[in-house]
């Protein structure tokens, strides 16, 4: 058996960018998260997708805290992104949870 999850919490570096796959068949929000850890800074790219990926869009902008749960997708190249399974504001915020999604 196979498990991945990781959690990052961090500051948005800018508003998130809603967008579709270039074949145009799947919707998907993109943001990058910053996560210091006294010695530097790593930046991390989060896709959240479809309806999710809709809801939380308009809650994520530059400088904001935010808590990411996910796993990573590494792509044809090389490249990864960390695809949001759950995504939680820092204070001030709300909570957008997957299970919302329906609603």
């Amino acid at each position: 058996m196979n498990y991945q999850k990781l959690v990052l919490v961090g500051n948005i570096t800018k508003d998130a960018e809603k967008r579709t796959s270039k074949k145009g068949d799947v919707k998907f929000v993109s943001f990058s998260v910053a996560v210091g850890d006294g010695k530097g800074t790593t930046f991390f790219p989060v896709v959240v997708f479809d309806e999710y990926g809709e809801k939380v869009a308009s809650y994520l902008k530059r400088g904001r805290l935010v808590l990411v749960e996910g796993r990573v997708s590494v792509g044809e190249k090389g490249n990864f992104n960390v695809v949001a399974e759950r995504v939680e504001l820092g204070p001030g915020g709300k909570a957008v949870k997957d299970s919302e999604e329906a609603k």
